[in-house]
């Protein structure tokens, strides 16, 4: 599946026992989420200031902690644009589907497809 197929067919629905065992173990993952979310939009105001704690707290920063983990994780400074982009065209592609594309659900594929180096399981 390329940057832009997310759309390719209707995906089955994450079950919360499943997405509560997706971030044991790997901390990265939840704020990388945050960010896609974040940069298309979507991310609550109070989790955005989670975010920013955190990731100051983490990786230290001030400001904009999305910039914070863009730098600290060697992310190209265009990557909320890039977002921003591929969500406008998957939204598209799942509106002439007929489907609808969840934020949540983006979040999630772009965070496998594109960041899976970042997330590895922290060691027990």
């Amino acid at each position: 599946m390329g940057l832009f197929d997310f759309v390719s067919g209707r995906r089955k629905p994450v079950e919360p026992s499943l997405t509560t065992d997706r971030y044991n173990g790997r901390p990265l993952l939840i704020l990388l989420e945050n960010y896609v979310l974040s940069a298309i939009g979507s991310l609550a105001p109070d989790k955005e200031q989670l975010a920013a704690s955190a990731t100051q707290r983490v990786f230290g920063g001030v400001g904009d902690w999305r910039s914070t983990l863009r730098g600290t994780l060697h992310l190209g400074d265009s990557l909320d644009e890039s977002l921003r982009q591929m969500w406008a065209t998957n939204q598209k592609r799942a509106q002439q589907a007929g489907v609808t594309l969840a934020p949540e659900e983006f979040a999630r594929m772009v965070a496998d497809q594109n960041f899976a180096h970042l997330i590895e399981p922290t060691p027990k």
